[in-house]
């Protein structure tokens, strides 16, 4: 699979069930995000099979821990670019990324409920392969924040990159863990 079929895939996907676009940024994101993966993670089980979303499962701390590590990473690289030389400091996007395609799998392993969340998400994100995994990642961060420039559904394009790891991970990884 490319990624450029992963993103027609979901885009079909989600065009199914269009009305499903949310209000990305809330006090319960992470929660709510969670749910909404868990729902696309299981749409496709075989009859009888019946999964639970655990909403004991701390999202939030996970999602701040992702991104906070990520953010910080920019941050700090940002910075020490910007020392070396100010036309240095766009390759802080970079950092930021090769920091979150660590935690690419969290999500959906945790909402499989796989031991060692963390450490399984790295695991997986090496045996994928780590430039391809980065290079998804950016080509679909990109489709996702593009999105965003569309005023009348800018959270469409979101909730479709998102979807694409959903099904990335079912795909690809989900059998391996």
């Amino acid at each position: 699979m490319t990624v450029g079929r992963l993103l027609s895939e979901s885009k079909r996907q989600f065009d199914k069930r269009p009305a499903q676009v949310q209000q990305v940024f809330s006090s319960n994101m992470f929660a709510v995000g969670a749910r909404w993966m868990f729902e696309k993670l299981h749409e496709d089980d075989e009859l009888g099979a019946v999964a639970v979303f655990d909403p004991s499962i701390n999202f939030r701390y996970y999602g701040y821990l992702k991104y906070g590590t990520s953010l910080l990473a920019f941050l700090t690289s940002c910075f020490a670019f910007g020392k070396l030389h100010l036309l240095l400091m766009p390759l802080a996007v970079l950092v930021f990324y090769v920091f979150e395609v660590h935690f690419l799998f969290l999500f959906p392993l945790l909402l499989d409920r796989v031991e060692n969340p963390i450490l399984t998400s790295i695991k997986q994100t090496y045996l994928t392969g780590f430039i391809k995994a980065l290079l998804w990642v950016f080509i679909i961060a990109m489709y996702m924040l593009s999105g965003l420039l569309n005023p009348r559904n800018p959270w469409r394009k979101w909730h479709i990159g998102c979807l694409s790891i959903v099904l990335w991970y079912r795909y690809e990884v989900r059998d391996r863990v």
